[in-house]
């Protein structure tokens, strides 16, 4: 319980004292802090000025003194592209309006930090340790560091309960600790949890964690308590086993939604993710049983289970199928709306109108109740008998059984890019 009033306490600091705000920009970054520059230029390279028109690296914008709060952090922004560009880790924002940066990541440092009184947040007061966004004022660097993109697929499941019950844990393998306060020595990273760049921070630690469960041979694995990873061997089939939650965060700490690919389970919550990508085998398998009529008026499956056309739908989880990449998406489709159909219980389901898929409770006795179809299709052309990437049209659904293979099925642990391992990457744990 302590703990979690730390955590909390921590979530409101960031956004009351820093007056936090979510990072929109593409480029991930994150604060680092208030540097010095004695004039010899520790960030050499100035490469963005947005307050001198005779300037040789003039982005054409000026400071907008009167919406300052968001200047700034466009300016971060437009600063980070042009660093990353230029194959920069790291830029400095100084006297309100340029951007400095070079190609050694670590000279920032050479002269030392500054006084925070020298470095301007958000409403031109002075920035705080948990400030996102700040400028340099004259001789003074407010520096960014670039964060890469996370170089391993995964997917989202959703927010699950934890409700620790011994012996049967959604996730039994706690694998993977950023907590201070973590008893487990032997798999602390040594990198702390970062209130103040939640919105990198975040997303990383889940690309940390996905790298830790592949390289012990899992496919599905949880985020918990902001700073802890969970996975399993057997974690395909039991992460859901204490229900749904919404003790989860996103990275701008709102509550989560269905279609966001990251977030983070508070205390007794995992938020759940899965490696994805084509050497990772669904979980569930999907029997083909064939081309049937429907009737959107009378509906042989009623249940919406899944949506991939419609963002507006409930059923709407953040993908978007598209009809020209069939061949290459259909199985992921399929995967996602067999693993909805069977958290509701429902044995089989039918792929509608290109990519909604749909169920219900006796849907195993009613799928054929308006008789057989030759009107299902697979991409643009019309399906080939039972192919297990058919869906229906407007008029028609495919329908599949699902059920859960005997044995579990196994992937390549190793990484493609010189089968790097996670050790590799921050050292043993």
């Amino acid at each position: 319980m302590l703990y979690s009033f730390i955590g909390l306490f921590m979530i409101l600091s960031v956004l009351v004292e820093g007056k936090w705000k979510c990072s929109e920009c593409k480029i991930q970054y994150k604060a680092v802090g208030c540097f010095k520059d004695d004039g010899q230029r520790p960030l050499p390279r100035e490469i963005l000025n947005e307050r001198d028109v005779t300037s040789k690296v003039f982005g054409h914008r000026m400071i907008d003194w009167y919406d300052w709060d968001n200047y700034i952090a466009g300016f971060a922004c437009r600063c980070a592209a042009k660093a990353k560009s230029l194959g920069y880790k790291v830029f400095g924002l100084q006297f309100f309006g340029e951007c400095w940066s070079g190609p050694d990541a670590k000279s920032y440092k050479a002269v030392g930090k500054a006084d925070n009184k020298k470095c301007t947040g958000n409403e031109y007061k002075t920035c705080s340790p948990f400030s996102r966004h700040c400028v340099g004022q004259q001789f003074t660097n407010f520096i960014y560091e670039i964060v890469p993109d996370c170089d391993i697929p995964i997917e989202s499941l959703g927010c699950y309960s934890d409700r620790h019950i011994k012996g049967a844990r959604p996730f039994p393998n706690y694998v993977l600790t950023d907590r201070v306060d973590s008893t487990r020595g032997d798999i602390f990273t040594h990198v702390l949890l970062d209130w103040r760049n939640w919105d990198t921070y975040m997303p990383q630690l889940a690309c940390r964690c996905a790298k830790k469960a592949k390289s012990l041979g899992h496919t599905t694995f949880g985020v918990q308590y902001y700073g802890e990873c969970w996975t399993g061997n057997n974690a395909d089939y039991t992460y859901d086993r204490d229900k749904s939650s919404k003790n989860c965060i996103d990275k701008c700490y709102e509550p989560c939604k269905p279609y966001e690919k990251y977030c983070s389970g508070k205390q007794f919550a995992n938020y759940v993710y899965r490696l994805s990508g084509p050497e990772v085998p669904c979980e569930l398998n999907t029997t083909p049983l064939g081309c049937f009529a429907e009737n959107p008026s009378s509906r042989a499956l009623g249940v919406e289970i899944q949506n991939e056309i419609d963002p507006t739908s409930r059923v709407f989880r953040g993908n978007v199928f598209e009809i020209k990449e069939w061949d290459k998406q259909f199985p992921s489709l399929l995967c996602r709306c067999a693993r909805a159909a069977k958290q509701k219980g429902f044995s089989v389901f039918g792929v509608y109108n290109n990519a909604t898929c749909w169920g219900g409770p006796d849907g195993h006795s009613t799928y054929n109740k308006h008789g057989e179809s030759s009107q299902c299709i697979k991409g643009t052309e019309p399906c080939p008998g039972n192919s297990v990437k058919c869906a229906g049209g407007d008029k028609s659904i495919f329908v599949y059984k699902v059920s859960r293979p005997h044995s579990k099925r196994s992937f390549d642990s190793h990484f493609k890019k010189e089968d790097t391992m996670i050790d590799d990457l921050f050292g043993k744990i």
